[in-house]
């Protein structure tokens, strides 16, 4: 697919109902009052307003797309490069839009790398995604706690939480670690039942919302345009896809339908990471619907490995329910400079003490969440810290 085919697609698949909702409009004045008549004068098409949005909306894919390919500003000054290293030694990273942040510097393995490349520094990306159950009956304040005991453990650069709910956005806002974080949660979002929402430690560019047409719920892709530090940018992107409503139905089409939209926004960038609850299952879904260039994390660097996230075995908390034991929530990349470099499943043990009344009415141990959550590391290196 094209630049411009992927520019034309991204805005009739966000814009396209405004449009055909003007055109209707248009035809309905036309036959109203006929060829000249004042049903013509009154609506003359879409306003000057909404090709300006159109225009600003492709302009915009333009610039991020050229943004992702130019180094940051003095990513090649060694004045730069003390900076960061010393923003890292203090143990918080770079915050707002401005360049500067830096991921986690660790020195390579010199037998990995040869002998004339002693100098190389490896920067390491980590990107936490969790589901974390909006189900606020089930000890919500003491399991945001235990959520919160991960990122401190972690300390995650990325978080893409899904079902968050109001309450427990606010329950959030009381931590310590939420102050280390930007994030982005429109108002019209955070009145809703649940959605998701995407931390960082690190400057964000720009951080946008692309819907799908095809939820009742209002379910979309939330993606961070990311500067990494040493003149490398990435995108990161969460959602929470169409759940299956078995036995009645598994939503597969529509669920497919969101993933391929998502990757198809996403493709259009050279470094992507999509992370979230998928609600996939291959055996009702079939592959997932992965491009050219993107693999999934855990089958590329842990295969033959089941990666449950989702167990009512393993999961003491969903004790009696008929037993599910899917790999719901997953990592896809796309990364030109980057490597992956792992990928771990958290928040499998039961909090100390903690116990509560479950669906099935049996009193059970608590888990932070009916699913398990996800750390992804990503990588790359830099010739003492210049690319």
């Amino acid at each position: 697919m094209g630049l411009g085919e992927v520019i034309e697609g991204w805005i009739s698949e966000n814009f396209g109902s405004s449009l055909e909702n003007s055109t209707k409009r248009q035809s309905e004045a036309r036959r109203g009052g006929g060829s000249g008549s004042k049903g013509d004068e009154d609506y003359g098409g879409p306003s000057l307003g909404d090709w300006l949005l159109l225009a600003a909306a492709g302009a915009g894919l333009w610039a991020l797309r050229k943004w992702m390919r130019a180094p940051s500003p003095g990513s090649d000054d060694p004045d730069n490069r003390h900076n960061d290293a010393s923003e890292l030694e203090g143990g918080r990273v770079g915050r707002g839009g401005g360049g500067g942040g830096v991921g986690d510097r660790i020195p390579p393995n010199p037998s990995s790398l040869g002998d004339s490349n002693q100098n190389l520094v490896k920067i390491k990306i980590k990107i936490m995604s969790y589901n974390i159950w909006s189900h606020e009956d089930m000890e919500v304040h003491e399991r945001m706690k235990a959520i919160g005991c991960l990122v401190h453990k972690h300390s995650p650069h990325v978080i893409l939480f899904q079902e968050v709910t109001s309450s427990i956005h606010e329950i959030f806002q009381s931590f310590e670690w939420w102050k280390e974080y930007e994030h982005s949660v429109l108002p019209r979002k955070a009145t809703k039942f649940h959605f998701c929402m995407l931390l960082c430690k690190l400057p964000v560019k720009v951080s946008c919302f692309t819907r799908f047409e095809n939820s009742t719920l209002g379910r979309d892709l939330h993606s961070a345009f990311i500067e990494v530090g040493m003149g490398k940018k990435l995108v990161v992107a969460t959602s929470h896809l169409k759940r299956p409503n078995p036995p009645h139905d598994t939503h597969s089409t529509e669920r497919a339908a969101q993933a391929k939209k998502a990757l198809s926004f996403l493709d259009f960038f050279p470094n992507a990471v999509f992370g979230g609850d998928m609600n996939w299952d291959e055996d009702s879904d079939g592959p997932f619907p992965l491009l050219h260039g993107w693999v999934d994390a855990w089958a590329h660097l842990r295969p033959g490995e089941d990666g449950w996230t989702f167990d009512t075995e393993s999961n003491q908390m969903l004790k009696g329910r008929q037993l599910l034991q899917k790999r719901l929530d997953r990592f896809v990349c796309k990364l030109e400079d980057f490597k992956l470099i792992g990928v771990d499943i958290i928040g499998t043990e039961a909090i100390p003490g903690v116990f509560s009344c479950n669906d099935n009415k049996k009193i059970v141990p608590t888990l932070p969440s009916d699913h398990y959550g996800l750390l992804l590391t990503v990588s790359y290196v830099t010739n003492n810290g210049v690319n």
